[in-house]
C-alpha cells in the first residue's frame, strides 16, 4: 500500500446508508471540492 493511500473500512450496513446519504454529505461542499483538486481529481 502507499504510503500516499488513505483507506477506512466500515460494516456493509453503515456502507450502504452513506452511500443512501452521498447526495446531502460534505462530498458536495465547496471544501471537498478543494480536497480533490489537492489530489488530482477534480
Amino acid at each position: 500500500m502507499p504510503k500516499e493511500a488513505l483507506t477506512f473500512a466500515v460494516p456493509v450496513n453503515k456502507f450502504l446508508r452513506m452511500a443512501a446519504n452521498m447526495d446531502e454529505s460534505f462530498l458536495i461542499t465547496g471544501s471537498w471540492e478543494r480536497v480533490k483538486k489537492r489530489m488530482g481529481n477534480d
